[in-house]
């Protein structure tokens, strides 16, 4: 008899934690509500909602997605994409006639075009990374992207501290809009685990 008693223990015991484990799991993935698609219910797990919400929108076929891994992958995309248009906007201030007078902005372009080009593939590893269900290198690659935009503004911000000229550079708005975007991914891609 007490034998059996402790084989039900030890039968009853792995069986809650499996439980609790699924349970665990399935509190940290998005969960519509009546009315709410997956676009709202994802985006409410990330820093920057709004940014979230309308940029996802602006791919037609995240609205009729019910594949978080899908979100996660047009995430990805818009911030590739969001960096290529940010490496265009570095090589229009490259040719402009009063950046390339001044050695200093000029060398801060230099280097923003290299933390871009750098970011951009960064972000197509990671849709490859993605792909593989390789959520760990995922994060470390969208993290290295982030990264290259705040190298691309701190050079701006080093030059503006040596001039004594405080004003934002052209690419601060884009800079901080490309974090947003990858922190979303981020946000997204974390939910995937």
């Amino acid at each position: 008899m007490a034998s059996r008693k402790v084989f039900n223990q030890c039968l009853v015991l792995p069986i809650l934690l499996m439980i609790c484990f699924v349970l665990l799991v399935q509190c940290g993935r998005p969960h519509s509500t009546e009315g709410e698609d997956l676009v709202t219910a994802t985006c409410k797990h990330t820093l920057h909602f709004q940014v979230c919400n309308s940029s996802l929108r602006s791919v037609p076929i995240s609205s009729k997605t019910s594949d978080l891994r899908v979100l996660a992958e047009i995430a990805l995309n818009l911030s590739t994409a969001y960096a290529a248009d940010t490496l265009t906007c570095v090589h229009e201030l490259q040719s402009n006639s009063s950046a390339a007078n001044n050695i200093y902005v000029s060398r801060c372009l230099r280097d923003c075009e290299e933390e871009f080009s750098e970011a951009i593939e960064n972000l197509q590893d990671s849709k490859e990374a993605l792909a593989n269900g390789d959520c760990d290198k995922v994060d470390t690659l969208v993290s290295a992207a982030m990264s290259d935009a705040e190298t691309c503004e701190d050079g701006f911000k080093d030059l503006q501290q040596s001039e004594d000229n405080y004003s934002t550079s052209a690419l601060t708005q884009r800079n901080r809009h490309f974090s947003e975007l990858c922190s979303n991914a981020l946000a997204i891609t974390k939910l995937l685990v």
